[in-house]
């Protein structure tokens, strides 16, 4: 009996081991691979360690963003023990100048991870590296950052909260700014605490590319604070300014104001986000007109003196009237650009096949995208043959009936002065790695040869003629030669051309003898001065002089330029070429007023010339508005002559000279 159950027992325990054999063997070596998986989970871990992102520098490797390698650091509350609160509110107070309940109160909130301190400064950080308590850990929390701000912002763009780009050359050169991320992997103890860094299954992360743009940031400095000051002296709704090399297509400043903080883009409007350089299409105005002047000239269908019946600033061609401000007779084809006659453009581009017209058109770039290598370009609109109307080509050589970028007249301008050559407009000078070394370099494109050197230089002495003679005076240097154009066109509002809305704006080039720097001004809906030539023109005038003072290169050898004294005045005269009559600055005004001089009468149904000497300037100008006459002025102060007699009758639209004259004590007084 005893025996039977003996063998029982040890029956069952042959049984019992057995199974736990067959457990074991299955254990071992049927799961061996997922309890090896699951043990080294345990053991190891693995985290991320994101790439450095490439820095962007301008040409002459100033830093216009950067990453910061700010550490977060979070506590893990159900592995704090006694005591330990107090120790870590105690410690990060001292470091971070918060208060201890500060930091109790965010521990003491959470039952899980809470972050006590998010992208805290490496210096910091590491006031905090020999403080060591398990439920303590920090990650690499990266910042990026744009040390100089606003400036560049609409070039340089920003990223989102994982710094991805999301405009500008953040998004342009995303991937080769991004580099390739690494890894660590560490053994951990029972408790979760880091033994060793397993160094053969770890990575050491590949920061990315540094980029290397053409903007030179001190020409972006200028560009950027005279733009803003213009637009906000002009009451302007906003602009644009472009600096570019013409000679090869380098990109030195770009600007658009209202700017943004691109380390705070969420908080601006999208309006203020878009590069208005290249994504704000608008009807050019005057400005197109040296481009048709330059076919005219290719094409040997003008002479530089031939004579244009300018119809006394009226005319009309298949029922639309075209006019200009100032009633000449005749101009020469020179004096056409100079005085911008929309009669002498539209008479001459008549003389252009519209075939010929339109291709000329493209060859310069309009219609299509210049291939700028940023973001968001937009093409514009050229009309085809096709479609033009009978007054397609006289509107279009005005410039209306077709929409372009900033970016595309820039380059089509630059193809103007340097000898013919549309560049292709570039921003990304060159990408080099982490160490260093040069992995691309970017080198001038020729799209096309448009115009021969002999038009180049000839369009070129016209666009000097403008400046020195023309309706871009306010562009004039003291001690360089500069050349140029203007430009103002009514803007459609509500599907109308607005009487009080303009595009204003002036292109020109300098040295005009060796052009090395192109640059346009483009001001949205001024309110004081309105036209190109009172707004841009300044604006320019301000670039230009900063730059050729802060860059010798520029024009290492001044040229001494005798200029007529009443520069002002004359300015103040003639610049109102452009259509409309000008605004009268309050320094023009400089002259005693008494009681005789100030207009006791109203002359709005007058049919004849009162007199008008002794008056103010400004009391005179009044007195011409209400008779509805337009004027030159030449001088400051009291009336002293008028081309237009009194009792003499007179029409509205007659243009009087008058001449004034300071008083004594305001003799030799300076005007700026």
């Amino acid at each position: 009996m005893n025996n039977g159950r003996a063998l029982i027992v040890l029956f069952g325990l042959v049984i019992f081991f057995a199974i736990l054999v067959t457990a074991l063997i299955n254990l071992q070596v049927g799961k061996h691979e997922k309890y090896k998986f699951l043990a080294d989970r345990q053991q190891n871990s693995g985290s991320q360690i994101i790439a450095q992102r490439g820095f962007i520098k301008d040409r002459n490797g100033k830093v216009l963003a950067f990453t910061n390698n700010d550490i977060s650091f979070f506590v893990d509350t159900r592995m704090l023990k006694k005591g330990e609160t107090e120790k870590i509110a105690e410690k990060f107070s001292e470091v971070f100048g918060k208060s201890k309940t500060y930091y109790k109160n965010l521990i003491n909130s959470s039952k899980k991870n809470i972050c006590i301190e998010k992208k805290a400064p490496m210096e910091k950080a590491l006031m905090i590296s020999d403080f060591t308590i398990d439920a303590l850990y920090k990650t690499e929390d990266y910042s990026r950052v744009y040390p100089y701000g606003s400036l560049a912002s609409h070039i340089v763009g920003y990223v989102d909260l994982k710094t991805n780009g999301i405009a500008g050359i953040e998004k342009q050169m995303n991937e080769n700014l991004t580099g390739e991320n690494g890894y660590r992997y560490i053994e951990q103890d029972v408790l979760g605490r880091m033994v060793s860094v397993n160094e053969e299954l770890s990575k050491t992360p590949v920061p990315g590319n540094d980029i290397l743009l053409t903007i030179n940031k001190d020409y972006q400095k200028v560009l950027e604070d005279e733009l803003q000051n213009g637009v906000k002296s002009f009451q302007g709704n906003s602009g644009v300014g472009i600096v570019m090399d013409p000679n090869n297509g380098e990109i030195l400043a770009m600007a658009s104001f209202p700017s943004y903080d691109p380390a705070n883009y969420n908080v601006f409007p999208d309006t203020t986000l878009r590069n208005r350089v290249l994504t704000d299409t608008y009807e050019p105005g005057s400005t197109i007109k040296s481009i048709i002047m330059s076919m005219l000239l290719e094409e040997n269908l003008v002479s530089e003196n031939e004579i244009i019946n300018t119809e006394n600033g009226r005319y009309k061609i298949k029922g639309a009237r075209i006019s200009d401000s100032h009633k000449y007779e005749q101009l020469t084809v020179r004096e056409v650009l100079e005085h911008s006659s929309n009669i002498g453009m539209v008479k001459l581009s008549d003389r252009i096949n519209p075939n010929t017209f339109y291709k000329y058109l493209r060859d310069f770039g309009f219609g299509n995208t210049t291939s700028i290598d940023l973001p968001g370009e937009t093409e514009g609109t050229l009309k085809k043959p096709a479609n033009f109307s009978g007054i397609s080509k006289a509107f279009i050589s005005q410039g209306y009936e077709i929409s372009i970028t900033p970016i595309q007249l820039l380059a089509a301008y630059g193809a103007l002065v340097n000898g013919g050559y549309l560049y292709q407009p570039f921003v990304v000078k060159e990408i080099k790695d982490f160490h260093g070394n040069t992995i691309e370099k970017s080198e001038p494109k020729k799209i096309r040869k448009i115009i021969n050197n002999e038009t180049s230089n000839k369009i070129k002495e016209f666009m000097i003629g403008v400046v020195e003679s023309g309706t871009g005076k306010a562009a004039q240097l003291k001690d360089l030669l500069v050349g140029g154009k203007t430009g103002t066109a009514q803007k459609l509002i509500n599907g109308r051309y607005s009487s009080r809305h303009h595009n204003s704006s002036f292109i020109g080039f300098f040295p005009a003898d060796n052009p090395k720097i192109v640059c346009l001004i483009l001001v949205d809906s001024p309110q004081i001065g309105r036209y190109g030539g009172q707004v841009a023109a300044p604006i320019f005038k301000a670039v230009a002089q900063r730059i050729v003072e802060a860059d010798v290169t520029i024009a290492p050898n001044k040229i001494r330029i005798d200029r007529k004294e009443d520069l002002i005045e004359e300015m103040f005269a003639d610049i109102n070429s452009e259509g409309i009559a000008p605004e009268i600055l309050n320094t023009s005004n400089i002259g005693e007023e008494t009681t005789v001089n100030r207009i006791k009468e109203d002359y709005s149904n007058r049919t004849t010339m009162p007199d008008l000497k002794n008056q103010s300037l400004r009391s005179a100008v009044t007195s011409l508005t209400q008779l509805g006459l337009k004027y030159k002025v030449i001088g400051t102060g009291k009336v002293v002559e008028q081309s237009i007699n009194p009792g003499d009758k007179i029409n509205p639209g007659d243009v009087v000279l008058i001449t004034c004259r300071a008083t004594e004590k305001l003799k030799g007084l300076k005007i700026n």
